[in-house]
Formats: structure tokens, C-alpha cells, sequence
């Protein structure tokens, strides 16, 4: 019985790898694509700044890229930076997964949806399009290992 229970959690933990890797990679593509769309001026740099994203394994967050970029002209020290505020909100959100594994991409500044839904401007749009996407490659992808994975 201790055989079996070892060899059930060896293929647990090499999942768990596996969609924890595989969807910090996700997230990074994410960021990355949204980051780099320059259909809106950034006056301040809260905006792009607040672009990040967590992994979410059963309720905890376990992993968290939120970067400082470039800041704006317009730009106000005595304001919450925007990589703070998406992180806050991308933590919040979190909380709502208790079960399971998720990524949540996120642009945080309260009026991302403002600038994408009133001036059809993309802020974080291409990105949920493209992990909706992905995220079946992925699926597939972590099938196939673990079916290809020697015990």
C-alpha cells in the first residue's frame, strides 16, 4: 500500500509542477501582450504598471509578478503606485478560488474597464482573448507529459 501511495504522490506532485509552471508561464504572456499594446497614452504609467498577474493553487496565492515600469509625466508620488493596486486586486480576487488552480491577469486601476468599454481602447482585452486560447494548449500539453512521464 505504501508502494502505491508513493507512486500516486510522485504523479501529484509532478502535476502540480506542471500547472504551476505552465501557468506562470501563461500569466507572463499575458502581461507581456497587454503590456505591450500602445493603443492608449499612459500619462501617469499606473495603468500598464497595474498589468500583472497571480497563480492561485486551492485558495493561496503561491506565486506574484507585478513590476515597476516606467512612470508617466503626469505621474504623482503621493499616489498608490499601480503595481500595488493590481497586485491588491488581483489578491482580492484570488480569494474567490478556494479550490483549485487559476491565473488571474489583471488590469487594477479602477478605470481600465473605462478606457476599454467607453474609448475602445485595449487595455487587457487581447490578453483574456489569447488565454482563453491558450489555456486548452496548455490543458493538452500537461495531459500528453503526464501520460508520457516513465514510472
Amino acid at each position: 500500500m505504501s508502494d502505491i501511495n508513493s507512486y500516486l504522490q510522485k504523479r501529484l506532485d509532478t502535476l502540480d509542477g506542471l500547472m504551476l509552471r505552465n501557468l506562470n508561464y501563461l500569466g507572463m504572456e499575458c502581461v507581456n501582450l497587454a503590456k505591450s499594446l500602445d493603443t492608449y497614452t499612459d500619462r501617469t504609467g499606473n495603468l500598464r504598471n497595474s498589468i500583472g498577474y497571480v497563480v492561485v493553487k486551492h485558495g493561496n496565492v503561491v506565486s506574484s509578478v507585478f513590476e515597476e515600469g516606467s512612470r508617466g509625466p503626469d505621474y504623482n508620488s503621493q499616489e498608490t503606485p499601480g503595481e500595488v493596486v493590481g497586485e491588491a486586486f488581483a489578491k482580492s480576487l484570488a480569494k474567490e478560488f478556494g479550490n483549485g488552480y487559476a491565473v488571474i491577469v489583471v488590469a487594477g486601476m479602477e478605470y481600465a474597464s473605462y478606457v476599454e468599454d467607453v474609448k475602445h481602447l485595449d487595455v487587457i482585452a487581447p490578453a483574456k482573448s489569447f488565454a482563453q486560447t491558450r489555456i486548452n494548449q496548455i490543458a493538452q500539453s500537461i495531459v500528453n507529459s503526464m501520460r508520457a512521464a516513465r514510472w
